[in-house]
């Protein structure tokens, strides 16, 4: 089958107007500027009994109380409120009996389980009531029931609700902690704080053979807990025998703690103490910390005794939740675990205790609270000391709060430098290494923390302020870092992904969303990189590295202090990662020659930027998918200064040329906007460097390829022919001539502006111009590449 030609004749001028279209300059001054997305913000605290300290915002809130504390045998009505906003998912709600309490009659609308817990802190048989309900935005549902304490100790009730969120989860816990008695009136709400050291158990020969065993590099060593662990002892009126004491015996074994999915981790860094039991006051006869494999090996002096004392050292040992770097306390106290004694240990002997744990399950999640403070501190470079802040000439301890039942959670308060964490938060490392990031910050800062308004309560994806963005995001990077991990996790099973989101996705957008201000530096740092601008990974330590240098206040000025700094901001790098989490410092995604780019929908407006390198023509062309989307280009980064632009109806193609026989050579910024109806695009700059001459060349272009341009010198008065016919039945090519002259206003053309132009030839034609230049001059050919792939034939004749 032969397509017959097509053939457009025009002599000089500019092509048609395309009326059905506002003109290019009317669209670049009514195209609205885009609005930042605010981003759905769920109002609800998710435990109504936590401290209002508690920044915390979810779509899930749950309230549990007891009407009275029962005694043993007695009873008492438990009731649940769970309240729901957002756009959630139905609602799993459960409430867990600890064994030390029964259902005497549960809530009606609930089914009960018994089951096992591997939670050290409700380790046994617990019994679980649950049911799933669809819960709108505003819903309030109630339960309640009648539980019987069987048994007298210390427990948690926990009552909670989860619920998918999109790709993620939300969820709200509220606990009741109680104090159960054997007598009538003698139970009470709370734990009561131990007077003295907590005992210590062996860890079971099974689990401890299935225990991890793996090293981790530094410890804070035994110099760094030394004084903390003699100033204790001297202040408490005991003995503490001089460093110089000879040292002839040794005290060996293993510390670990179990976390709240029942695995063994060997502890690094629990400052371990020798005491010498005594009649009149006990010594303290050595310290040291556990090694990467929680192991301890530690020398004594076994000839301690003094009269009444006789024989050799009767040894015990504690384990103590402090070293000069961080702290777990209770009450103002660091945890402590003490053994029993073992009399008159014989001199050039090992005493070894084997493996060893708290005994007090509910105290293991403590320890796990350690444990992410060992991880923290690992992670932070220590090129100069072994403190958190390398500036420092003292080492400032993190002080973390703590308690099995507590509520004062979660926050860093900036007044006491402390962490404060509720009960559960141990069981999600990544919340207690939040509140440490804070804690780091400040001691980064040196106590001059930034201003953070609108930050009590705040959401992770609903925005705030620049302050509070930039803390909370930072202190949401740290931990991702920390643990190589983008999901931010609570303890109630709330998870959510900081990558993976970008424009559009119902986030808060820009710099006052902590949720993007975290993103953006995790994308900074990792190389797992996501569509469609995430493009670079450096890894961490730039990010740290500006933040020890500077005190910056917002993620705006820590990206005026990196550019400082010398670090990456081009927009082929941390730039593009940095818009990719809806954060546009000016990005401009380079276009390079005849590098076709796929873009999705440009919400809002998507920039470019290239330098013309060639003294041609060169042209950037936009082929929209569906829709009606429009080219416009500038002249400066800013892009305050319009060039001119291309607004054809519908799906077709725009471009503008631009003739650098005749505009110095420099840079242009590209905007492609959405006037109508959206859909992605593509974008290909085709940059000059081939000429046209009598006879014929190919132009290869494959289904992305939208653009090609030759220069061609055509001579006043001398009529000329150009085709290009396309090679294959699915190929529809569209052909213009572009000209200049003197006027400077002609150097730049949109497509409207085309000399002549052939058009309308369908799939599989040949478009033909031809054209009588009033001018002599170098002529711009440029193919558009409507559909299909394949070479073209371009002749002129």
């Amino acid at each position: 089958m032969i397509v017959p030609a097509v053939l457009v004749t025009l002599a000089g001028g500019v092509g048609p107007a395309y009326a059905a279209d506002p003109g290019e300059d009317a669209k670049a001054r009514t195209t609205p500027a885009y609005q930042l997305a605010k981003g759905e913000e769920c109002g609800l605290r998710p435990s109504a009994g936590k401290s209002a300290k508690d920044e915390q915002l979810s779509c899930l809130g749950v309230e549990a109380k007891l009407d009275r504390t029962p005694a043993v045998g007695e009873q008492a009505t438990l009731r649940v409120t769970v309240r729901a906003a957002g756009k959630i998912g139905p609602s799993e709600i459960s409430v867990a009996l600890p064994a030390e309490l029964e259902w005497v009659q549960a809530p009606a609308e609930l089914g009960v389980q018994k089951r096992s817990s591997i939670q050290p802190e409700r380790a046994g048989s617990i019994s679980v009531a649950r049911t799933t309900q669809a819960l709108r935005s505003g819903d309030s549902v109630g339960f309640s029931g009648v539980v019987r304490a069987v048994k007298a100790g210390q427990v948690q009730i926990q009552a909670r609700a989860t619920a998918p969120y999109g790709r993620d989860v939300q969820a709200g816990q509220d606990d009741v902690f109680l104090t159960i008695a054997e007598k009538a009136g003698a139970s009470r709400l709370g734990h009561a704080v131990p007077a003295g050291d907590s005992s210590t158990k062996r860890v079971p020969t099974t689990e401890r053979a299935a225990r991890p065993s793996g090293q981790k590099p530094k410890s804070v060593g035994a110099q760094s807990v030394t004084g903390e662990a003699q100033a204790e002892a001297r202040a408490k009126g005991l003995k503490v025998i001089a460093p110089q004491a000879p040292c002839d015996t040794r005290v060996a074994g293993n510390w670990s703690f179990q976390d709240q999915n029942g695995t063994w981790h060997n502890q690094m860094n629990m400052q371990v103490q020798v005491w010498d039991d005594d009649v009149f006051g006990d010594s303290l006869l050595a310290t040291g910390v556990t090694d990467g494999a929680g192991n301890y090996n530690i020398c004594f002096d076994s000839k301690v005794e003094g009269f009444p004392d006789s024989g050799n050292a009767d040894i015990y040992v504690r384990f103590i939740t402090s070293n000069s770097q961080w702290r777990v306390q209770r009450g103002g106290n660091p945890l402590s675990f003490q053994t029993g004694t073992t009399n008159d240990v014989p001199t050039g002997s090992t005493l070894n205790l084997g493996s060893l744990t708290a005994a007090d399950g509910a105290l293991q999640r403590g320890l796990h609270a350690y444990d992410s403070a060992n991880d923290a501190w690992l992670w932070v470079p220590k090129p100069n000391n072994l403190c958190w802040d390398q500036d420092d000439a003292s080492c400032r301890q993190v002080v973390i709060n703590w308690a099995p039942d507590s509520t004062d959670g979660t926050y860093y308060n900036l007044g006491s430098n402390q962490v404060h964490l509720a009960a559960d938060d141990p069981n999600a490392p990544v919340t207690v290494v939040h509140e440490i990031g804070h804690a780091v910050m400040d001691d980064l800062y040196n106590d001059n923390f930034p201003a953070a308004p609108n930050c009590n309560p705040h959401s992770v994806t609903g925005t705030s302020s620049a302050g509070c963005a930039w803390t909370e995001g930072w202190a949401e990077w740290f931990p991702a870092t920390v643990y190589n991990d983008p999901f931010f996790r609570w303890p109630s099973g709330a998870s959510l992904n900081l990558e993976n989101a970008s424009w559009g996705n119902g986030w808060g957008e820009g710099d006052t969303t902590e949720g993007r201000v975290a993103a953006a530096l995790i994308d900074i740092t990792d190389s797992a990189n996501e569509a469609t601008w995430d493009r670079y990974g450096e890894g961490p330590w730039n990010i740290w590295m500006t933040s020890r240098l500077h005190n910056s206040t917002t993620f705006a000025n820590f990206w005026a202090h990196r550019t400082a700094d010398g670090f990456n901001v081009a927009d082929s790098g941390a730039r593009a990662s940095v818009y990719q989490n809806t954060i546009d410092y000016q990005f401009r995604d380079p276009l390079g020659s005849y590098a076709p780019l796929t873009r999705p929908t440009p919400t809002p407006p998507h920039n470019f930027g290239y330098s013309t390198s060639s003294v041609y023509w060169s042209v950037v062309a936009l082929k929209p998918n569906s829709g009606d989307l429009d080219l416009q280009l500038y002249d400066d980064r800013a892009q305050g200064v319009y060039l001119s632009g291309s607004a054809a109806g519908g799906t077709t193609v725009d471009f503008v040329a631009v003739d650098s026989n005749r505009r110095a050579l420099g840079d242009y910024y590209p905007r492609v906007t959405n006037w109508s109806g959206g859909g992605g695009y593509r974008v290909e700059l085709a940059q000059g460097a081939s000429v046209l001459n009598g006879g014929s060349s190919t132009i290869t272009m494959g289904t992305n390829n939208v653009v090609a341009v030759r220069d061609t010198y055509l001579t006043a008065g001398v009529p000329v022919t150009i085709s290009a016919a396309a090679t294959n039945v699915g190929q529809d090519a569209e052909l213009f001539l572009m000209s200049s002259d003197a006027n400077a206003a002609t150097w730049i053309r949109p497509r409207s502006g085309a000399a002549a132009a052939a058009t309308g030839g369908g799939a599989g034609a040949t478009e033909t111009i031809t054209f009588t230049p009033a001018l002599s001059g170098w002529y711009g050919v440029v193919v558009v590449n409507k559909a299909g792939s394949g070479n073209y034939t371009l002749t002129r004749s």
